[in-house]
């Protein structure tokens, strides 16, 4: 089964750094379990701190040195958090990211994530079985 990752798109809000209400924490807890009963996620629902906490850009530029960039961004440039989650298909990830408990304004982006096979013969035999071995032994430490 393919993996999707939900990207939650940052707001202004979200860029404040604000907590958010008990409400909000207890609806967002129900849909994190929502999914884990249902054994799609195999990354739980992770949110990230404002880019003016520790954000930083690495911009690769023509010669060697990229440049670092210091947050804060603009928020419509911005993921505020994420799931993981692996499904039968497009339309199953798109159900359960419009299941989320957003309001208005709230953009959840649904994106899948690309499988070895995905690349064709430019993924060499030898590089498609160095990166089987590493994601072997990635799962192994979680």
């Amino acid at each position: 089964m393919p993996r999707f990752i939900l990207f939650v798109r940052a707001t202004e809000w979200s860029e404040t750094g604000a907590p958010g209400e008990p409400a909000m924490y207890e609806a967002m807890t129900t849909f994190n379990e929502s999914m884990a009963n249902a054994g799609i996620v195999l990354q739980r629902g992770e949110g990230l701190r404002p880019s003016f906490h520790d954000g930083r850009r690495v911009v690769y530029n023509d010669n060697d040195k990229p440049t670092i960039e210091k947050g804060p961004f603009p928020a419509n440039e911005l993921v505020s958090g994420f799931w993981i989650i692996k499904v039968k298909d497009v339309e199953e990830a798109v159900g359960w990211a419009a299941k989320a408990p957003f309001g208005k304004g709230h953009v959840t982006e649904v994106r899948r994530i690309a499988d070895n096979e995905d690349f064709g013969d430019e993924l060499t035999p030898e590089v498609r079985a160095r990166e089987e071995t590493l994601r072997a032994e990635l799962e192994k430490r979680e």
